[in-house]
């Protein structure tokens, strides 16, 4: 293998350590904060329910929204403030 595609394989490595890095630390997260959700496809997505609006997260890149709506947001930290934040 040619010296550019072991760099683009490590690069790649790397990435999918850092997504399940997220993946745990957000899902603790969630749960750290007392906050109920279903879990999807092993835990790569996750749902949400606030005042019967469902919250689609992925805890592996911090993508969340809630359903209905195009706003895509990010952030583990900002989805637990909207998530406890008064309605």
């Amino acid at each position: 293998m040619g010296d550019m595609a072991e760099g683009w394989a490590e690069w790649r490595e790397v990435k999918q350590k850092k997504k399940r890095s997220n993946l745990a630390a957000s899902t603790a997260m969630l749960t750290g904060a007392g906050l109920s959700f279903q879990s999807n496809n092993g835990g790569i997505h996750l749902v949400l329910l606030k005042n019967e609006q469902f919250i689609d997260f992925w805890p592996s890149t911090g993508l969340w929204w809630i359903r209905g709506t195009s706003n895509k947001r990010r952030g583990i930290q900002k989805l637990i403030n909207y998530m406890k934040a008064a309605s």
